[in-house]
């Protein structure tokens, strides 16, 4: 398993999962956590770029640094690929101020070797009220970007996706659906809120979808998997940046944890789950 799979050090939360191996970027921790300008976006991909090249499966920490799947799929040496994310939010939100854990899909929706992204597992208020209106609209109404959701869709998020937000009540029916109308292979990627706090429990909001389930659907990717990261674990963080406190301020507080080692050790038993089940589904085609 070691080869197949790399830790992303940037806060100190995960323990190596299966024997894999670690790259220290601690030192990129302000300048990346939850929000990054394009130039430090640029400088950390100067240092992943083999890193990348050389791994298949990479656990990067908290939720905080889901930004990073934009940089790891832009230098994924693969042609065309279809995005699958598991994540209690859309990830496709506004931010005029570079690249953050909540905006990274519409990026990566543009990036050339991205055929389609899907989202799977929302439950959260970012489709509804107000914060619908924050969600960037064009890559929905493409078709570049769909939402598969696990609360209602409101007919003005229907209208203003153009169909691309939709509500399922099987996650594991729409993924299978989907897969089976796309040609080539697929990226992986999964932010632990999309769970239930009591499944595990993380520093966002949390989603609703149980363990078992969210296995259920990365069975149906068997065989098919080029590259897959993984977020949610537990850190906790005081940005320099007056800028990002307050951003990060806005976004809501962190969620409270209490026995934090406990919890830690929950999500590093996740994640040696999570690696055996990944690593005899990446396509050989890829390797």
């Amino acid at each position: 398993m070691g080869p197949s799979a790399i830790v992303l050090d940037f806060d100190g939360s995960v323990r190596p999962p299966g024997g894999s191996s670690c790259c220290d970027l601690r030192t990129f921790e302000e300048r990346i956590r939850y929000a990054a300008g394009f130039t430090g976006m640029l400088a950390l991909e100067n240092e992943l770029k083999d890193i990348a090249a050389a791994h298949r499966i990479f656990f990067c920490g908290s939720g905080d640094f889901h930004h990073v799947s934009h940089s790891l799929i832009k230098l994924r040496p693969l042609k065309k690929v279809h995005v699958i994310v598991f994540d209690n939010h859309p990830d496709n939100m506004l931010f005029p101020f570079g690249i953050h854990c909540g905006s990274w899909v519409c990026r990566a929706a543009q990036l050339p070797n991205v055929a389609s992204i899907a989202v799977f597992g929302i439950a959260s208020q970012d489709i509804e009220g107000i914060n619908l209106f924050q969600n960037r609209f064009g890559v929905l109404r493409s078709g570049k970007v769909k939402y598969f959701c696990l609360k209602t869709v409101s007919e003005v998020g229907s209208f203003l996706s153009g169909g691309g937000m939709v509500q399922t009540s099987s996650l594991a029916g729409s993924l299978k659906e989907y897969i089976a109308s796309k040609d080539g292979a697929f990226y992986l990627s999964i932010d632990k809120d999309v769970l239930s706090a009591d499944s595990i429990k993380t520093s966002w909001d949390q989603g609703t979808l149980k363990e078992k389930e969210l296995l259920e659907c990365i069975d149906l990717l068997s065989g098919r998997i080029a590259a897959a990261d993984i977020y949610g674990d537990l850190s906790f963080y005081n940005y320099k940046s007056p800028a990002k406190k307050i951003l990060r301020r806005i976004d809501g507080k962190d969620a409270l944890i209490e026995n934090l080692e406990q919890e830690q050790a929950h999500h590093h038993a996740l994640n040696e789950r999570l690696l055996a089940l990944l690593v005899p589904y990446l396509t050989a085609s890829v390797r």
